[in-house]
């Protein structure tokens, strides 16, 4: 008889719509948030503030954990994701947003175009901004098309190498990149020493909280990247797409820049197999989780920026990069190279 009962009762189940059955998966098991990363740092600390408040937005209340999975750029992580991970909407990745321009570049490693994974949402957009510290002689956009501005980065790869050249082969920019910094850290201290001018910030928020409060009306903004400006960045601020203003392939060429720099910064997928109903379900979990008041109030007290995308936007955005055509993408690879001495 009781295997009557349990009969009928799964079949009761089976019988139940797509999103009633999905209302029901989550109960009882846990949500794994992949960290493409080490733990510390930007991507680290956005995806730990998410998994502290997700699961309260998902029907059945999973518990939400995280896993730090580091290597390759990040490739790792979602190759693991789309791969050997469950592929059942219990494992959510914070894809490493280089992912997009690697992919453009047409660099090795990854498993899936970036344009086939399954968006939720990203939890902030913001611009890197150029910044030059008071004892810099670079105040301005034009002082770094006449002098030589000293950045520093960790390596060929990372954004601010790759920003900085971009700005040099699109606008004219002489800027001197010295690599082997282990982050921005070190940044910070050699800009500190006035072994350099300044640095390229990713969230100017973020920033000015670590900058002591003599210097911080003092610092020199530069010129910011994204296809329309930063609320959080001082208005006179000019875009890199307005300095390239009359050059169709330019402006084309900085729009893809653009959008992979700047258009998602903090953004989460789970994997094109996941089936659509738990898509959708995890999506509404984070289109709800950005105005959540305790979410909101816990980003405050990190002074983490949040201005969210939805999983249509990301897509959209995506999708939009990857449909430049061949020309622009070989002008955008040639100033994203390393300068030949």
């Amino acid at each position: 008889m009781k295997a009557i009962r349990g009969a009928i009762a799964a079949l009761a189940l089976w019988l139940w719509p797509p999103g009633v059955r999905a209302q029901e998966f989550y109960a009882g098991k846990p949500v794994t948030i992949l960290i493409p990363s080490a733990p510390g740092g930007g991507i680290d600390a956005y995806s730990r503030l998410l998994s502290r408040h997700l699961g309260r937005h998902i029907p059945g209340n999973p518990s939400v954990r995280v896993e730090n999975m580091p290597g390759a750029g990040g490739m790792r992580a979602l190759n693991f994701m789309v791969g050997k991970a469950p592929q059942d909407g219990t494992q959510i990745l914070n894809v490493n947003s280089g992912n997009l321009i690697q992919e453009l570049l047409g660099e090795p490693g990854l498993d899936i175009s970036v344009g086939q994974l399954a968006w939720i949402g990203d939890l902030a957009q913001s611009n890197p901004v150029d910044v030059t510290w008071p004892h810099s002689q670079i105040k301005t956009i034009d002082d770094a098309k006449k002098m030589v501005t000293r950045v520093g980065s960790t390596g060929v790869g990372s954004s601010p190498s790759q920003i900085a050249w971009a700005f040099n082969a699109l606008v004219g920019t002489k800027y001197q990149v010295i690599l082997g910094y282990t982050g921005a850290g070190e940044y910070d201290l050699a800009i500190q020493r006035g072994e350099l001018d300044g640095r390229n910030v990713t969230s100017l928020t973020s920033y000015l909280a670590t900058v002591p409060e003599d210097i911080r009306p003092k610092l020199n903004y530069i010129a910011q990247l994204g296809v329309k400006k930063d609320p959080t960045v001082p208005a006179h601020v000019p875009l890199l797409i307005d300095l390239v203003k009359g050059d169709p392939k330019k402006e084309a060429a900085a729009r893809l820049l653009a959008l992979s720099f700047a258009s998602i910064n903090r953004p989460f997928a789970v994997s094109p197999k996941v089936p659509p109903e738990r898509l959708s379900i995890l999506r509404r979990a984070f289109d709800e989780t950005m105005k959540d008041p305790l979410f909101l109030d816990d980003a405050k007290r990190m002074q983490a920026d949040i201005l969210p995308s939805t999983g249509e936007q990301v897509t959209s955005v995506v999708k939009e990069a990857l449909a430049f055509p061949p020309d622009v993408v070989d002008l955008l690879k040639d100033a994203l190279r390393q300068p030949t001495p």
